[in-house]
């Protein structure tokens, strides 16, 4: 028996993914200690996995993060800093065999150096790397100012300076320019398929695309689905990090309020059903809903674009309309663009007439569906959690060498 580290980010985007494959390294004998926040503690228990407790003030609620993405390499550079300085100790005390690090959050890279252990690299969003960004860019992903650009700058040579001095301070390599928001190691799991990953042919044999493990999960609140549904929906939400637009739940108002659908809208706990005013006959407004529930009825979803969301529609085989609020998601709008799984929507160009036209012409094409079909397909294909643990077996030493190369 083995014992894993893992040092995830504590966002529901990046944790709910990685259940499964600490699921599947315990049944397989392995010993998993999980440093979290709280909010997830339950979860990653039922995983099988110990819960640690990050002691960083940042991450014990990293929703910040969806305030300024421009300072984001900044903010996981000073969060690394800070763990280094007051988590070690405590990573130290575990002993581990390896390291499991979330790709986002860099000060998993440091401590497998730190305690010169291999590091598994978990990638909960596309793997990324020049060329990933190159097609982002020539879609039109790029930063919206002039201001944002030069504070994306500033922060990146921030993080740059800090991680020089924290490199003379622990003598280690660190991460690199990349790796400040974008890490990986030689061995890199990423829960999704080839045939969804934009620009796969430039990823070697060191990143295992298993896809997502959305089956085995299951949401313990039910739904309540009268006689009057539909059956299918119109699903809206933009998640659980960049749901505070009530703008844009009022613009789903007017693009599908009085119209021949049924709409569920999830919009989260910081916008209030108050502040959007009564919701017309045919619009069912909730803080959450059980995810999976709706999506196997849905005809479309309409998405913020982040990974998971995405995934779980695209599972289901239910076509998107995309509006990102963030780079990351763009990314993800243009691959199911890209792949015809779905149409993407700017943000700024996501008027009520533009919306009821983007949703009308996906749930009137039958090859939306047809394509988001071949995305499950993909995924079905990919392997999942076994095929992880597996492969993380043969990475540690614990069966013939090359079996994490053998099976990209």
């Amino acid at each position: 028996m083995a014992k894993a580290l893992f040092l995830g980010l504590p966002l529901h985007g990046h944790t709910n993914p990685s259940l499964p494959l600490v699921r599947a390294l315990v049944e397989r004998g392995d010993e998993v200690v999980y440093f979290s926040s709280e909010a997830f503690a339950a979860r990653i228990q039922q995983a099988g996995a110990r819960y640690r407790p990050y002691r960083n003030a940042f991450l014990a609620d990293p929703r910040q993060l969806s305030e300024r993405t421009d300072k984001i390499s900044w903010v996981l550079m000073r969060t690394t800093g800070e763990v280094l300085a007051n988590e070690l100790h405590a990573f130290r005390a575990e002993s581990p065999d390896y390291v499991i690090s979330d790709s986002v959050a860099p000060w998993g890279q440091w401590v497998g150096q730190l305690l010169g252990v291999p590091v598994v690299t978990s990638v909960t969003t596309f793997a990324v790397n020049r060329r990933v960004l190159a097609f982002a860019a020539s879609r039109g992903t790029r930063p919206k100012s002039v201001r944002l650009v030069l504070s994306k700058i500033r922060h990146v040579a921030k993080a740059a300076l800090l991680g020089r001095r924290l490199r003379r301070e622990f003598g280690v390599r660190g991460t690199g320019i990349m790796g400040l928001t974008f890490g990986s190691s030689d061995l890199n799991i990423v829960y999704t398929s080839r045939h969804f990953q934009p620009c796969a042919e430039t990823f070697d044999d060191r990143f295992l695309f298993i896809g997502p493990s959305i089956g085995s999960r299951t949401e313990t609140a039910g739904f309540l689905w009268d006689d009057a549904w539909q059956a299918d929906v119109i699903y809206v939400s933009l998640g659980t990090l960049f749901n505070a637009e009530p703008a844009f739940y009022r613009t789903c108002f007017e693009a599908f309020g009085g119209q021949n659908v049924r709409v569920v809208m999830s919009i989260g706990t910081t916008t209030t059903e108050a502040k959007l005013g009564t919701p017309p006959p045919n619009i069912v407004v909730k803080p959450w809903v059980p995810q999976l529930e709706v999506l196997r009825r849905a005809s479309v979803f309409v998405s913020h674009g982040g990974m998971n969301s995405v995934s779980e529609s695209l599972y289901h085989g239910v076509p998107l309309v995309v509006v990102p609020q963030m780079g990351e998601q763009e990314i993800v709008a243009r691959q199911v663009e890209a792949l015809g799984a779905g149409l993407c929507l700017a943000k700024n160009e996501a008027t009520a007439d533009r919306l009821r036209e983007a949703v009308h012409r996906v749930r009137a094409d039958a090859k939306f569906r047809e394509r988001a079909a071949l995305v499950r397909k993909s995924f079905d294909a990919a392997g999942g959690a076994a095929r992880g643990a597996d492969a993380i077996l043969g990475f540690t030493g614990r069966r013939a060498p090359g079996v994490a190369r053998a099976i990209h």
